[in-house]
C-alpha cells in the first residue's frame, strides 16, 4: 500500500514532533473529577477494604483489655535551696534541663524498686499477668503439659526484674517547664492499683529528693567538723602561747607607741583575716571540686560547683544526645550509620565537656593560688609590722604579735562555727521542693481502648488503603478505555467507537450483520461513521480496497468487517473477502451457500464467480469465503498470481473489504495490507493492552502501512462513561430514534 498524505503526516510527527498537525484545543479535564471518576469505578472494592478495615478496627476495640490511667500531680520548684544569704551550697541547673533531670529520676530503677518492694507487686500474679487464661492456655492445656516451657516459670529475681520493668514501661511523666506542675501517670488494667502505684511513684520520688539533700548537708557538715577541730586546736595553741609568754616577759611598749602599733596592726590583722578567709573559701570550693571530680560523681552534681554557663550548657547537650543515643539503640544495631553517627557526636561533646571542665577546674585552682599569694602578701606585710613593732617595743611587739594572732584563730573559728550551725539547722529542718498537690484516685473511666476513635481511623485508613489500592490498579490497567488512548499510544486517529451489543430477551443476536437487524441503532450509526471515515480520508484518492485487523484475535474484526461491507453496499458493489484462512468466520454468519472461496480461487481450481456469491439480503453485496484451508496460506498470499488477480478483482467491485487474521500471531495482514488502499485496527475496550497494540502498529509501519485509523469496539457504554463523565456513541441512537415531524 503506498503513502497516503495522513502516511507522511505520521512520519513527519514521528520524525520532528513539533510538527505535528494542530488540531483545536480541548478543555482540560478537571482532576478533581478525574479522581472522582476513578473512585467510582473502583467504589465496591474500596467499599468492601473499608468495610473490612472498619471490622477489624471494631474487633480489635471491643476485644482489647480496658487500661486505666491514675495521675498524680505535684508541685516541683526548681530553685535549690540556700544555707546563707551569701553562699549557696549548689547552683540549681537550668530550667529545662532541671525538669529533664527530674524525669529521668522519677523513672529511673532506683525508684521503681522502690515502688515493687513497698507494694509487693513482685508477688502479685495479677501485675505481672501471670494470671491470664487465653486460648493460648487453653490450647496448652488441650496438648499437654509437654508444651509448656521451663521458662514460663519465673524465680523471685525474675519476678522482681520483671515487676520493676514493667513499673518503668507504664510510667510516663508530663509538664514543668511551662510550670512548675509535674504530672505523674501510671497505666494499668486494675484502676485502683494504677492509683496506688502513681502515689507510690510520688512519695518515693519526694523521699528521694529529701535522702539525696540530707546526704548533702552531712556530707558539707562532716567537712565542716573537721575543719573547725584543727582551727579550735589552733586557737587554743595561740593562747597558750600568748599566756606563757605574758608569764615569761614582763616587758610591754608604753601606751601610746602600742596603740599607734596596735591600730597598724589591726588593719593588717583585718586584711590578714580577710585574705585567709577567701583562700579559705577558694581551698574548700576547690578540694570539694576535686573531690567531686576524682570520685567520679554525678556530672549533674559536678557540673553547679563550676558555675560556668558554657559547662552547663554542654552538659544539657551531652543528656540529650545520650538520651538520642540510647532511643536510637533501641531500635538499631551498634554498626548502624546513625548509632556511629550519634554516638561519634556523644563522644565529641563528652571530650569537649571533660575539656571545658578541666580548665574550669584549672581556673579554680588558680584562684586558689591567687588567694594564697594575697595570704602570703597580708602575712608578709603583717611581719613586717611585726618586725617594725620589734625594732620599737622589743618583746612588747612579740606580746602583739600573739594576741593578734590568738584573734584571728578566733574569727577564723566563730566564722566556721557560725556556718556549721547554719548547716546543721538547714539538715534539721528536712527541706524539701517537692509537694503533692493531687494525689492518684482510682479513675472510672479507661484511658483506652478509645473505642470510637480507633473505628473512626479504621475508617479513615480503610477508605485510603482502598483508594490508594484503586490508584495502584488503574496504574497496572494498561488496556485502551478511550479514544483518547488510542490516540496518544498509537498515534492513530480514531473512527468510532462501537459500542458492546447487549442480547435481547426472545431475540437472536448476530454481532456481524448487526447493521440489518437495527438499521437506526446506535451500532449502526458508529458503523456507518466508520464509512464515513473512509471515504473522506484521502479525497486524492478515494478508498476502494480495505484490510480490516486487530492484534490478537477476539478483538471484534469480523463483526467490523461484515457490517461494515453491508454499509457500503449501500454505496455499491461490494465485496467481503474472508481473508483469514487459519481460523475463517464469515461463512458462518454470511447468507451465502457453502462452497469454494479465497483460497480456492487463489489456487486457481475455481473462477471468480463460483468463488463470490451473493449475500442472500444485501442486493450489493458479495461474500468470498476462506474456502479450503489451504496448508500454506502465506505462500499464496506472497505470490505474483495473487497481485494481478487482485487488481483484475478491483474492477469489478466498487469496494473490497478483506477480513485478515490479526498482525502478531502471523505476517497474512502484513501482506495482504501492502496491496489495499487502506488498512483499519480493530481494538477491544478493556482488552488490547498498550504494548500489544503497539507492537502490531510497529510491525505494518515497519512494511511501510500505515493504517488510515483505528475502532475501539466492544465498549461497556456504563464503565467508558466512569472515564470521560459522557460518551457520544449511545446518543446516535437516541438521536436516530427520533420521529420526524
Amino acid at each position: 500500500m503506498k503513502k497516503t498524505t495522513r502516511q507522511a503526516d505520521i512520519e513527519n510527527v514521528e520524525a520532528d514532533p513539533d510538527s505535528r498537525p494542530e488540531y483545536p484545543e480541548e478543555e482540560a479535564e478537571n482532576t478533581l473529577l478525574k479522581y472522582w471518576r476513578l473512585v467510582l469505578r473502583h467504589k465496591w472494592g474500596i467499599l468492601g477494604i473499608t468495610v473490612a478495615a472498619v471490622l477489624i478496627g471494631a474487633l480489635t476495640a471491643f476485644s482489647a483489655t480496658p487500661i486505666y490511667r491514675a495521675s498524680a500531680t505535684l508541685l516541683v520548684e526548681p530553685a535549690q535551696p540556700k544555707f546563707s544569704s551569701t553562699q549557696p551550697l549548689a547552683v540549681s541547673s537550668p530550667l529545662m534541663l532541671f525538669y529533664e533531670t527530674q524525669y529521668e529520676i522519677i523513672r529511673s530503677r532506683a525508684i521503681a524498686e522502690t515502688v515493687v518492694d513497698k507494694l509487693g507487686l513482685a508477688d502479685r500474679d495479677d501485675y505481672l499477668g501471670l494470671d491470664k487464661t487465653g486460648l493460648l492456655d487453653s490450647v496448652k492445656t488441650w496438648l499437654g503439659d509437654w508444651l509448656a516451657q521451663e521458662s514460663d516459670v519465673m524465680d523471685d529475681k525474675q519476678r522482681h526484674s520483671a515487676a520493676v520493668d514493667k513499673v518503668q514501661r507504664d510510667l510516663s511523666v508530663r509538664g514543668g517547664q511551662k510550670s512548675q506542675i509535674v504530672v505523674i501517670n501510671y497505666d494499668f488494667t486494675h484502676p485502683a492499683l494504677a492509683a496506688q502505684i502513681a502515689n507510690a511513684v510520688t512519695q518515693a520520688y519526694s523521699e528521694y529528693g529529701m535522702e539525696s539533700r540530707l546526704a548533702t548537708v552531712k556530707e558539707a557538715t562532716s567537712w565542716l567538723s573537721s575543719r573547725l577541730r584543727d582551727l579550735r586546736r589552733q586557737l587554743e595553741q595561740s593562747e597558750a602561747t600568748l599566756e606563757a609568754f605574758q608569764s615569761r616577759e614582763s616587758m610591754v611598749a608604753t601606751e601610746n607607741s602600742r596603740q599607734m602599733i596596735n591600730t597598724k596592726m589591726a588593719n593588717l590583722a583585718a586584711e590578714l583575716v580577710k585574705a585567709q578567709t577567701t583562700r579559705s573559701q577558694a581551698q574548700i570550693h576547690y578540694e570539694q571540686v576535686l573531690r567531686l571530680r576524682n570520685e567520679g560523681k554525678d556530672m549533674d552534681a559536678l557540673v553547679p560547683q563550676l558555675n560556668s554557663p558554657l559547662i552547663n550548657r554542654l552538659s544539657e547537650e551531652h543528656a540529650s544526645l545520650k538520651r538520642k543515643f540510647s532511643e536510637l539503640s533501641e531500635r538499631y544495631g551498634e554498626k548502624h550509620p546513625k548509632i556511629v553517627a550519634a554516638k561519634a557526636d556523644l563522644d565529641e561533646t563528652a571530650r569537649r565537656l571533660e575539656a571545658e571542665i578541666g580548665q574550669s577546674v584549672d581556673s579554680i585552682r588558680k584562684e586558689l593560688e591567687v588567694a594564697e599569694s594575697k595570704e602570703r602578701e597580708a602575712q608578709r606585710q603583717l611581719d613586717t609590722q611585726q618586725k617594725e613593732m620589734r625594732d620599737v617595743t622589743g618583746k612588747g611587739f612579740d606580746l602583739v604579735k600573739l594576741e593578734r594572732e590568738v584573734e584571728t584563730n578566733r574569727q577564723l573559728y566563730e566564722t566556721f562555727f557560725a556556718r556549721y550551725k547554719e548547716i546543721d539547722n538547714s539538715g534539721d529542718s528536712n527541706i524539701t521542693n517537692v509537694r503533692v498537690i493531687d494525689h492518684a484516685l482510682p479513675p472510672a473511666i479507661p484511658y483506652k481502648p478509645q473505642k470510637r476513635r480507633m473505628i473512626i481511623v479504621s475508617l479513615v485508613l480503610g477508605l485510603f488503603l482502598g483508594i490508594a489500592v484503586a490508584f495502584v490498579r488503574e496504574k497496572l490497567d494498561n488496556t485502551f478505555k478511550r479514544g483518547d488512548d488510542i490516540e496518544a499510544q498509537l498515534l492513530l486517529p480514531v473512527l468510532t467507537e462501537i459500542a458492546l451489543l447487549e442480547k435481547q430477551a426472545g431475540r437472536t443476536l448476530v454481532p456481524e450483520r448487526h447493521i440489518l437487524a437495527e438499521p437506526r441503532s446506535a451500532f449502526a450509526e458508529a458503523i456507518n461513521n466508520v464509512r464515513t471515515g473512509i471515504l473522506f480520508s484521502n479525497l486524492d484518492k478515494p478508498v476502494k480496497t480495505l484490510l480490516i485487523t486487530s492484534t490478537v484475535p477476539g478483538e471484534g474484526k469480523t463483526t467490523l468487517a461484515s457490517n461494515l461491507a453491508i454499509s457500503f453496499s449501500q454505496l455499491g458493489r461490494t465485496l467481503l473477502i474472508d481473508g483469514d484462512m487459519r481460523k475463517p468466520a464469515i461463512h458462518r454468519v454470511a447468507k451465502t451457500a457453502k462452497g469454494a472461496g479465497f483460497s480456492d480461487w487463489l489456487q486457481g481450481t475455481h473462477t471468480l464467480e463460483q468463488c463470490c456469491q451473493p449475500d442472500g439480503e444485501c442486493a450489493n453485496l458479495f461474500v468470498m469465503p476462506s474456502g479450503k484451508i489451504p496448508p500454506n496460506p502465506l505462500e499464496l498470499l506472497s505470490s505474483k498470481t495473487f497481485r494481478k488477480s487482485f487488481q483484475d478483482l478491483r474492477k469489478k467491485y466498487e469496494y473490497i473489504i478483506i477480513d485478515t487474521p490479526p498482525i502478531l500471531p502471523g505476517s497474512d495482514a502484513i501482506v495482504l495490507g501492502n496491496v489495499v488502499d487502506a488498512v483499519i485496527l480493530s481494538v477491544i475496550f478493556g482488552g488490547t493492552t498498550y504494548p500489544m497494540a503497539q507492537e502490531a502498529v510497529k510491525r505494518l509501519r515497519a512494511n511501510n502501512i500505515e493504517p488510515i485509523g483505528a475502532v475501539l469496539s466492544m465498549v461497556d457504554i456504563k464503565k467508558a462513561q466512569s472515564y470521560d463523565g459522557s460518551h457520544y456513541s449511545g446518543a446516535y441512537g437516541t438521536y436516530s430514534e427520533q420521529p420526524e415531524t
